[in-house]
């Protein structure tokens, strides 16, 4: 028994010492791991669309899979579970079958929500544009039979007894106009194709003239700030998806 202990007391050394001096031994740190692979975002989808991704943690609790109509999430998003509490981990693998035969066509959101073990706010991962794009089901049209014709009620064309050829008659050549020289104010011809610095400058401001500047210049500035409103909504609506999604999770524990 003594010599048991003390081998076993023995390896337990070796193992501490050779963990110290190969640091690549070490137990790997935790990650975690949530999201969906496909589809991806800015797709067309139809059907019934396979959703596959990863939804894992090292205190992994349940997982769920929704969807809300509109390209981006927001704070008035309407949330509609496709799976939801389900307690299995899933890497790189199917995760929820959504069937959008069910649904109008028009732009989605797809959300992954993993919830871990004692914490009611889920992590996150969302699909933005997604576009249902089903194709209307018409009944095929019947083929109606087409009506015989008596093959001795057509008309044969008759010959002409003699082929008339209208002959050909050659246009005159047209004669091309030449440009008329410009006198410039020297007194002499300018060359064909010289412009003067006035005309230069009346084209810039043709191309260029000040109204329209000033609208490019108040159109960014609005630009800009739309740019910042649906930058505010798209957070809020992040935030009311989790307030929603912590709601859920509460009711179904």
């Amino acid at each position: 028994m003594r010599a048991k202990f003390f081998s076993l007391f023995c390896l337990l050394i070796v193992l501490c010492s050779l963990s110290n001096a190969h640091s690549g031994w070490a137990a790997p740190t935790s990650q975690q791991n949530w999201n969906i692979i496909s589809p991806v975002e800015g797709s067309v989808v139809s059907g019934e669309t396979a959703i596959t991704g990863t939804a894992s943690h090292d205190n992994f609790h349940a997982y769920g899979v929704l969807y809300a109509p509109g390209p981006h999430p927001t704070a008035d998003s309407q949330w509609v579970p496709i799976v939801f509490g389900v307690q299995n981990m899933v890497v790189n693998g199917p995760l929820a079958t959504w069937d959008t035969k069910k649904i109008p066509n028009g732009q989605y959101t797809l959300a992954l929500a993993v919830y871990e073990v004692g914490n009611d706010t889920p992590n996150l991962y969302f699909v933005n544009e997604l576009t249902v794009e089903n194709a209307d089901e018409t009944p095929t049209p019947t083929p109606t039979a087409s009506p015989t014709v008596d093959a001795a009620a057509e008309p044969t064309a008759v010959p002409d007894e003699e082929a008339i050829i209208a002959p050909t008659i050659a246009q005159p050549p047209t004669a091309t106009p030449r440009p008329t020289p410009t006198l410039n104010p020297a007194g002499g011809e300018r060359e064909e194709g010289a412009v003067s610095e006035a005309e230069n400058e009346e084209k810039a401001a043709a191309l260029f003239p000040p109204e329209k500047m000033k609208e490019a210049f108040i159109s960014g500035v609005w630009i800009a700030i739309l740019l910042y409103v649906f930058g505010g909504i798209y957070v809020a609506g992040r935030a009311a998806l989790r307030y929603y999604l912590k709601q859920e999770h509460q009711r179904t524990r």
